[in-house]
């Protein structure tokens, strides 16, 4: 059985899953019916991430599986990756497969999915039906206001409404 370490400002529903060795930064939300599963390695969650209803995160690997600071993941996606940096948005059913990694200001879009062993560069986009790319060509500076407002939102109402995990 591995351990859980929940940092003082984040918020973790009770009805979330949290397996294994995992540790949650400093404002992270996990909602209601997230998973986080450390299956063969732990997972380490940086700061102010959203991970939204029913989002699995598993690391399959025996590396630990570092998710950096300020990133959404949006209901439905899957993390199964080897890692990815920051300020990036994984939609709804979006999926990071294998052993993918994504960089930084990455967005995989609704239901696209990384190739099982890709490295995903900044800045770079999926998007569509049939998958396309792109990269983006914004400062991310809106998006990143936007998330800020989101987070101090949820962090006012999610407790109003959920048994949250106690921190020390």
């Amino acid at each position: 059985m591995g351990k859980l370490q929940i940092s003082p400002r984040a918020l973790v529903c009770q009805n979330s899953t949290i397996e294994g060795d995992v540790r949650i930064g400093n404002g992270t939300v996990v909602h209601v019916g997230a998973s986080i599963i450390a299956k063969n390695g732990p997972i380490i969650i940086g700061a102010s991430n959203i991970i939204s209803e029913r989002v699995v995160i598993i690391n399959l690997h025996p590396t630990p599986l570092v998710i950096g600071d300020e990133n959404l993941f949006e209901t439905e996606a899957r993390i199964e990756g080897c890692g990815m940096g920051h300020r990036n948005v994984v939609q709804v059913r979006g999926k990071v497969l294998g052993s993918s990694t994504l960089g930084n200001n990455c967005v995989v879009g609704t239901m696209c999915e990384t190739a099982p062993e890709e490295m995903i560069s900044d800045g770079t986009v999926l998007f569509g039906n049939p998958q396309a790319r792109r990269i983006r060509t914004d400062n991310n500076a809106e998006h990143m206001a936007v998330h800020k407002k989101h987070l101090e939102y949820i962090h006012e109402m999610l407790p109003r409404y959920n048994h949250i995990i106690e921190t020390e």
